[in-house]
């Protein structure tokens, strides 16, 4: 991306905190190649067509993130019909795993003290007695290059392990993190006669016959139900060397702005 000054440059690749300016996890991990997306953008009917759908599934996204993060503050929320089987999913997963996670460990930032980054993570839980970070993605994958930002993530809240509340506020963690998970929610409509799977989605609906279902079928299609998938990421050094692999690259990628403004 092009940028006409430093300020436009910091304001769009990082935060300021308490009065020191860090690059943003999720920008450095964008020099990565992702041949997914590529694969989106050209299958595309053109780039503004491919951009829609984008948005629309970011904004599918922020919306599942407030319902579970809804219940977990256990405030009241009316989950629209349209994304009813993202919540029926989480209350499958639910029901197969101990959870538990509260308000000051939802959504905050934190920062690495050495490496100068900051990143906003997901969630912060216990999963199945183990304190564990928790990525919420409804991609339609669990793609190698979360293993990356959750890695900067993981090791950031471990080497100084507070997250940064409003105003900067610090909150103490209870104790290490042991664990980086996905957790992968869907939703789809499964049909009644030929089996064929109907994945719903803000960015298009997309048919998936996974050995099942007939192309020829005259599709009845049940009620929406949810699917999840629980992913957990070991080998945390190396992913994190990919990481600082990746914000090295970054670095030069920026190194103009970057020098002029102090970072380097």
């Amino acid at each position: 991306m092009n940028y006409n000054n430093s300020e436009e440059f910091k304001k769009d690749q990082g935060y300021v905190i308490n009065n020191i300016w860090y690059p943003r996890v999720t920008k450095i991990c964008d020099v990565k190649s992702k041949p997914a997306l590529y694969y989106f953008y050209a299958s595309a009917a053109n780039f503004s067509e491919a951009t829609r759908k984008k948005q629309q599934a970011a904004m599918e996204g922020k919306i599942v993130h407030e319902i579970i993060e809804s219940f977990i503050s256990q405030k009241p929320i009316i989950v629209p019909e349209d994304y009813s089987g993202f919540k029926k999913a989480f209350d499958d997963f639910l029901r197969n795993h101990s959870f538990f996670s509260k308000h000051e460990w939802l959504e905050k930032k934190v920062k690495h003290p050495y490496h100068r980054y900051v990143g906003t993570f997901d969630i912060l839980a216990e999963v199945d007695n183990q304190f564990a970070l928790v990525d919420i993605k409804t991609s339609s994958a669990v793609y190698d290059d979360y293993r990356l930002q959750t890695a900067a993530y993981f090791y950031a809240l471990n080497d100084e392990p507070w997250l940064i509340g409003l105003g900067d506020r610090k909150i103490i963690l209870p104790r290490e993190v042991e664990k980086r998970y996905i957790l992968r929610l869907n939703q789809k409509r499964i049909c009644q006669k030929c089996g064929m799977v109907l994945r719903l989605r803000k960015m298009g609906d997309k048919f998936e016959v996974n050995g099942e279902g007939d192309v020829n079928c005259e599709h009845e299609f049940g009620e929406i139900v949810g699917e999840w998938e629980l992913k957990e990421f070991n080998n945390h050094e190396e992913d994190f060397k990919g990481f600082l692999s990746c914000k090295g690259l970054w670095e030069w990628e920026y190194r103009d702005f970057l020098k002029e403004i102090g970072y380097l």
